[in-house]
């Protein structure tokens, strides 16, 4: 190997070393722009992460605040409605611990709690991606995230323990905040993609779109 091969933009270790600054990039632009709407920015992450990092297509910048415009005002209404969700979720469950532990009543209601908790996690799981793939309207991004989170519940299982993982880390050590949410987003799409791939129509013949989901 000579030298300009060294230094050469294909060579694989430039290669990694693009690919890893793409994500430390991306996981700015989530941070920069959570603060304006959580739902556009995990969009625009996730959309930007199998695009470019994954399917090498376009630049990092460019698909991130693409998709994050085309799809600011549908996934800001998700994200306020997820946040609203959540915050119901902290007040059920702070009511359960209020309650006496010995009580029926107080065992059933956090039951209860519990299984609308899991549910709200899993679909969330699956809710930016979707949005991110598919054009409908938001109920339907919604419906289709939970019957999604239940169909391929193993893969779900999965995610949220990764999910788990990062935001252990994060609150273990602070710094990886500055890489922890995009490395979540490229390494839940190695698992997520195979399941989206299964729902995204087949370009049909003669089409010359761009399919690069589908590779």
């Amino acid at each position: 190997m000579n030298a300009g091969d060294v230094f050469n933009s294909e060579n694989r270790f430039f290669s990694a070393m693009n690919k890893v600054w793409d994500v430390m990039v991306l996981n700015f632009y989530f941070l920069l722009t959570v603060i304006v709407g959580i739902g556009p920015a995990a969009t625009a992450l996730y959309y930007a992460i199998v695009k470019n990092v994954r399917r090498s297509r376009s630049y990092a910048t460019t698909e991130f605040f693409r998709a994050f415009k085309a799809n600011f005002k549908q996934g800001f209404i998700l994200g306020i409605l997820q946040l609203v969700g959540a915050f119901a979720m902290y007040n059920s469950y702070q009511y359960a611990m209020a309650m006496r532990e010995d009580s029926t009543f107080a065992q059933a209601y956090f039951a209860i709690w519990f299984l609308f908790a899991v549910l709200f996690v899993a679909t969330s799981i699956y809710l930016y991606p979707v949005l991110s793939r598919f054009s409908m309207p938001t109920g339907k991004v919604f419906k289709m995230a939970f019957i999604l989170s239940l169909r391929h519940l193993p893969t779900t299982i999965f995610i949220a323990l990764i999910l788990a993982v990062m935001v252990l880390a994060v609150y273990g050590f602070y710094p990886m905040i500055l890489f922890a949410f995009a490395t979540y987003a490229l390494v839940k799409s190695l698992l997520m993609e195979k399941v989206l791939r299964k729902y995204t129509p087949v370009p049909e013949e003669g089409d010359t779109s761009d399919a690069w989901y589908l590779e």
